[in-house]
């Protein structure tokens, strides 16, 4: 995160008045509370914008009507612009990683104020949002220079990611011995059937494989300790309740045929109903093979690999919505499904 942001002079003008603010917010986020977190009660809730394309940098209310053309909050009422101006306090943060920001502490010299805000650390990437809340402040004041300081009040330990349930499938054309090598087997968890150093097999057309033993598997499957650095530039807020037609229309893009489909949801499900949210995206191909190559051999024509990413969120926040492309299925192929939780 920036170790300083600086927001250029703005000029709003309301009823007649000209009021000029300098913001300039400085970030530590290395310092930690110990004590317990209380709010300044001289700071309230903002709430929401109702125009989401509303410029909230830079402002000052200094009147109940310009106030309730911004926000939908009853925080304030008509009475409370008599004694006071309120600042805006505009404040971006990570949803995935930031949490429980609250305003602790302020001081005020001249038109200089001074902000200590308080915050879980967590993991995580998503797009910054924005949380807001007003300073009562004298009616004296119409020029601000804000400085802001961030606190960590608690850290999550963020573990490695586990990539979960990757099963393959092979399809060949006609009755086919095939071998697969992982090439980051160090990664490896737990494999079934066990993994050493490659899987051998015969591979049917309708998918049943059959190891050495004459046993026989319908996919290959591993688990290991994932290392992409999952960035939520875009993706799918998708709630509790639209879940499924949601997995069986992106996965249908994805490739994935109708038994697959059902394996994964049948996996997934159960996890991503756990939240009201998910935040959702699907790998490229390209990063899935840097994350863990495949050698197989004969070649197949068509790899199909899937990996969702998901992490959970407690409202539904604005991102940018993934574009898919669905991959071509033709000849001898191999499919892979798996996902990992993003902490």
């Amino acid at each position: 995160m920036k170790k300083r942001i600086i927001i250029p002079i703005g000029i709003i003008l309301i009823l007649g008045i000209t009021t000029i603010i300098c913001i300039s917010i400085t970030r530590n986020r290395n310092n930690e509370i110990e004590e317990p977190i209380i709010r300044d009660k001289k700071f309230l809730n903002a709430g929401n914008i109702i125009d989401e394309e509303y410029e909230a940098k830079n402002k000052v209310f200094t009147n109940y009507e310009k106030y309730k053309e911004v926000f939908n909050s009853d925080e304030i009422t008509e009475k409370d612009f008599e004694e006071n101006n309120y600042v805006l306090i505009d404040i971006e943060y990570d949803p995935c990683r930031d949490k429980n920001l609250i305003p602790i502490s302020h001081t005020i010299n001249e038109n200089n104020i001074d902000v200590v805000i308080s915050y879980e650390a967590g993991c995580g990437v998503c797009p910054q949002d924005h949380e807001y809340y007003l300073l009562k402040v004298d009616k004296t004041i119409t020029e601000a220079k804000v400085n802001i300081e961030y606190k960590v009040s608690k850290k999550e330990y963020c573990d490695p990611n586990v990539t979960y349930k990757p099963l393959i499938y092979i399809y060949p054309e006609e009755e086919t011995e095939v071998t697969i090598k992982l090439g980051k087997p160090e990664l490896l968890t737990t494999t079934y059937p066990k993994y050493n150093n490659e899987w051998k097999v015969i591979a049917k057309p309708n998918g049943d494989l059959i190891d050495e033993n004459g046993i026989t598997y319908y996919g290959l499957y591993w688990e290991g300790l994932n290392n992409i650095k999952t960035n939520f530039k875009d993706g799918f807020v998708v709630e509790k309740e639209k879940l499924i037609p949601f997995l069986e229309e992106k996965l249908k893009v994805l490739g994935l045929n109708e038994r697959e489909r059902n394996e994964f949801i049948i996996y997934w499900l159960p996890l991503l109903e756990k939240n009201q949210y998910n935040l959702i995206r699907f790998e490229s191909l390209e990063i899935i093979n840097q994350e863990m190559p495949l050698d197989i051999n004969p070649k197949p024509k068509s790899i199909i690999r899937v990996l969702m990413e998901y992490k959970p969120i407690n409202r539904k926040i604005t991102i940018q919505e993934q574009k898919l492309n669905t991959p071509k299925r033709e000849g001898y192929t191999i499919v892979e499904w798996g996902g990992t939780i993003i902490k």
